[in-house]
């Protein structure tokens, strides 16, 4: 995380301050998410967002990646028959360099998840994701990031390379810092019991895994802007905003629902 000051080939927004950049150290430095302090910052245009470019797939492309990463991760635990595998946290390789004796417990071979009970599984702890955001009371807008992450996360990799419990907390850490409401992984994993070390160990695969496309679009924003227009349209007649405004609750609960299917 850097900051940078205005300058004529940065200038910042009206209102003053500075901006903070996320940057991609993978790939020439490339800068992927602008965040604006003191001063609203233009928000990009989805038609030219990463989000529409590299991460919207027909229903097939998601089949296809989710059984990749299914074959992958079964082959590795044919070859050592075992889950007692290392992950690397920085670019998630696995190894296991020493055989596992069989008299060990847990040494024989072990069956492999289906492509099937891998979405169960996933489904399983988007739920737990909504629940977390819920205690913490967190906005809507943390809740869906953090399940768009996970979602993204697990197109590179299958749930038996990288335990979704953990996955899923440093998606919800990383939606906090992205939507700017810091919770620390200390105060998240007070919270929901849980080490915070895992947080942050699993924070650069996570990161890595999105390819440092931090900015997503929720479904969220489509309910407040209507809203929006409906102040405008209606102009002041108070009796069909208080309609309109009546079933947000409503739209925000179906909203929560839709976020875990796959159209994001």
């Amino acid at each position: 995380l850097h900051s940078i000051t205005a300058s004529p080939s940065h200038p910042l927004p009206s209102g003053g301050g500075h901006l903070a950049v996320f940057t991609s150290r993978g790939e020439g430095g490339s800068i992927r998410l602008l965040r604006a302090e003191g001063g609203a910052a233009k928000m990009s245009d989805f038609q030219t967002s990463t989000h529409r470019e590299r991460w919207i797939f027909q229903p097939q492309d998601l089949v296809n990646k989710w059984t990749t990463a299914n074959r992958r991760s079964a082959e590795i635990l044919a070859q050592y028959g075992t889950t007692r595998l290392k992950v690397d946290p920085v670019d998630g390789s696995i190894s296991n360099p020493e055989p596992v004796p069989d008299h060990v417990v847990g040494s024989s071979s072990v069956k492999p998840l289906s492509c099937e009970e891998e979405q169960v599984m996933r489904i399983f702890y988007e739920q737990k994701i909504q629940e977390v955001c819920r205690a913490f009371k967190f906005p809507h807008k943390i809740q869906a990031t953090a399940i768009i992450y996970f979602k993204r996360f697990y197109l590179q990799w299958s749930v038996m390379e990288h335990h979704p419990k953990h996955i899923m907390l440093t998606c919800v850490y990383a939606s906090c810092k992205v939507e700017e409401n810091h919770v620390s992984a200390e105060e998240l994993g007070k919270g929901i019991q849980q080490d915070h070390q895992i947080i942050l160990n699993n924070e650069m695969i996570v990161l890595k895994s999105l390819d440092f496309d931090l900015i997503v679009y929720a479904p969220y924003r489509s309910i407040e802007g209507f809203i929006d227009d409906m102040d405008d349209f209606c102009n002041g007649a108070h009796q069909r905003l208080k309609v309109i405004h009546s079933f947000h609750p409503f739209a925000i609960l179906f909203k929560n629902k839709l976020i875990k299917c796959l159209l994001f």
